[in-house]
């Protein structure tokens, strides 16, 4: 490429040179920053005159030519008319050549036009000059005031003629270009027929040198392995067959496979530009299993009673009695398996035929097999000797529900202690004083001891609440039922358990469960905060701007964020609040990008 002064040279891509330092009172204008062939134009302030050269070029040494001379600005000074010389006059004429005009697509170095002044040419990037001053691209004010060589001109560089690829078409990306002259800037596509795959870069693009900015690509043959490497079965060929054992794109193969084997894959593929699709099936061992009976009143659908096996893969489903469980079931055959071994059909437990438990109160009288029931004692001095719930397995119970008698308390005072004489009492009935310096009695063989304490069960279970439920496990006197929020909520003040004492449940008031929330993140320098809404019609949750002046953010919100232009996100794109914190809890941070200069490569002629 040019290189001002130097001529025609190789020159290292990416070459920059150092930014000059401004004169004082005055300026420096850069035509390309401080990159190769940029052209650095010195200018002065009002009342400042420039001394030295008004432009400077970034050369290949990467220093600014062709001098190394440092103008300057001084302050300007007006000189009068010369002064009379007696017997003397000063007649020396001026010889002008006149501006040269504007070089189109360059431009041009000097101020004066006056002889012996010289005029220094150059065109921009991806233009040749082109004319007797082709060499130093220099013309000087003669003394007959013409410019000498003649003013040059600019002209677009040419790579020539596209390069010929065989079994392809070439398209140039502008209106005017031409493929037998391709000039700077145009770009050839490249594309292959049918049947060819394209290697290499499918745009070639005229540079700035002249030169194409890469090799110009291949279109080959394209083809797809055969198959027969990896089916083992054999193969019908529809499309043509090449002599490398290779078939041409666009070619189906049908697969097959030898008796008692069995395909596992699909019966043909296609050769396309990504290999054989459908992948290559295989063949198996043909394998059968028996039709396993099924259990009484059970049946099978869709399935004929002739016949006796199924292939291998090959499934069948079944229905259950309805009153029997699962409700419909399936087996497989399985390298001549069934899976599972048997069909099965369990049992429910139908507990109104269960006569004996007749002191015992199920919640359900008909369950399913795996299916929980809950059992009470109809007499209410009576209590379950085991867990309040049973499970259903296959028409049995997994144990037995039990009732024992249980004490009966009941709280006395001394008054009443004296007025209990002929009063009859049931074995194990106690009482219970509620005066603090009194003692228990128990009634027992017509005698009050000191060994067992009464008092009445709550009838009720524990009051229910509203973002919250209860967990206990009897209405005993003396249980405790304790509360828990669901998500999103906690409990007020630390209170959280009722207990019951004599027959009702104190505290009266129950327990509260308050709204758990996150507080406003605050704002997101250089970009912005949206909220998720998955409460709304449809499904797809639906982007909303935050609001900065909304206080908090309820239990299970998610909320995205997202940087302004040219800013990148650094950290998670969006929080959730999870019981009063905001998680993950790193914060994100909008931050400025920044480009990465690219490497630099060296090319040359």
């Amino acid at each position: 490429m040019c290189d001002f002064d130097c001529g025609l040279s190789c020159v290292k891509r990416g070459v920059t040179c150092p930014y000059l330092t401004p004169p004082d009172h005055g300026r420096i204008i850069y035509s390309n920053v401080n990159k190769f062939g940029s052209r650095a134009t010195f200018e002065c302030d009002m009342g400042y005159v420039l001394e030295g050269a008004k432009i400077r070029h970034c050369q290949g040494d990467m220093w600014w030519g062709p001098s190394d001379n440092v103008p300057y600005c001084i302050k300007e000074v007006v000189c009068g008319h010369p002064p009379e010389v007696l017997n003397a006059a000063n007649d020396a004429p001026t010889i002008n050549c006149g501006s040269p005009g504007q070089l189109k697509n360059g431009y041009m170095t000097g101020e004066r036009f006056d002889y012996p002044n010289m005029i220094a040419f150059f065109c921009n990037e991806g233009f040749d000059l082109i004319g007797d001053a082709t060499t130093r691209a220099i013309s000087m004010c003669n003394e007959n005031g013409i410019w000498l060589p003649p003013i040059p001109r600019c002209e677009r560089k040419s790579c020539g003629t596209s390069p010929f690829v065989n079994n392809s078409y070439m398209l140039v990306s502008s209106k005017e270009g031409s493929l037998t002259n391709v000039m700077f800037n145009e770009s050839v596509e490249y594309s292959c027929m049918n049947g060819y795959q394209l290697y290499g870069h499918s745009r070639l693009t005229c540079d700035s040198s002249g030169n194409w900015d890469h090799y110009p690509p291949n279109c080959k043959l394209f083809s797809c392995f055969d198959p027969k490497k990896l089916f083992n079965g054999y193969i019908e060929s529809v499309g043509e067959k090449l002599v490398n054992n290779g078939y041409l794109l666009n070619s189906t193969v049908m697969f097959r496979c030898p008796f008692n084997y069995t395909l596992r894959g699909s019966s043909t593929a296609v050769c396309t530009n990504n290999g054989w699709n459908p992948s290559i099936p295989r063949c198996e061992n043909f394998n059968t299993c028996p039709v396993p009976e099924l259990p009484v009143g059970a049946r099978y659908t869709k399935f004929h009673p002739s016949i006796q096996s199924i292939n291998d893969g090959q499934y069948l489903e079944y229905v259950c009695p309805p009153s029997k469980t699962p409700s419909r079931g399936k087996i497989a055959c399985r390298n001549g398996s069934i899976i599972p071994r048997l069909p099965i059909c369990f049992n429910g437990c139908k507990l109104y035929l269960l006569m004996n438990y007749t002191n015992i109160k199920f919640t359900k009288l008909s369950v399913r097999h795996h299916e929980r029931v809950y059992y009470s004692c109809y007499d209410n001095n009576s209590v379950p000797q085991t867990n309040v719930s049973i499970i259903c397995i296959n028409g049995h119970l997994s144990e037995k529900p039990t009732c024992s008698q249980r004490d009966v308390f009941i709280t006395s005072d001394p008054l009443f202690d004296q007025n209990i004489v002929g009063t009859t009492s049931t074995p194990k009935m106690m009482l219970q004083s509620p005066n603090l310096f009194s003692f228990n009695k128990t009634c027992q063989g017509g005698q009050f001891s000191h060994d067992q304490r009464c008092a009445v069960s709550c009838k009720e279970h524990p009051p229910a609440i509203l973002n919250g439920r209860a967990v206990f496990r009897s209405t005993y006197h003396g249980s405790v039922a304790r509360y828990r929020c669901f998500p999103g909520y906690r409990i007020e003040n630390n209170y959280h358990k009722l207990t019951c004492h004599h027959g009702k449940w104190t505290p009266v008031q129950p327990p509260r469960c308050s709204p758990i929330f996150c507080i406003n993140p605050g704002p997101l320098i250089n970009g912005k905060i949206f909220v998720l809404l998955h409460d709304r019609i449809p499904a797809l949750p639906i982007k909303s701007e935050f609001r900065s002046y909304i206080p908090n953010v309820g239990h299970g919100r998610t909320i995205q964020f997202e940087c302004n232009q040219d800013y990148t996100l650094v950290g998670p794109t969006g929080w959730t609040c999870n019981h009063g914190r905001w998680m993950p809890a790193e914060r994100p941070r909008c931050l400025i990008e920044n480009h990465v200069h690219p490497n630099i490569i060296f090319t040359g002629r």
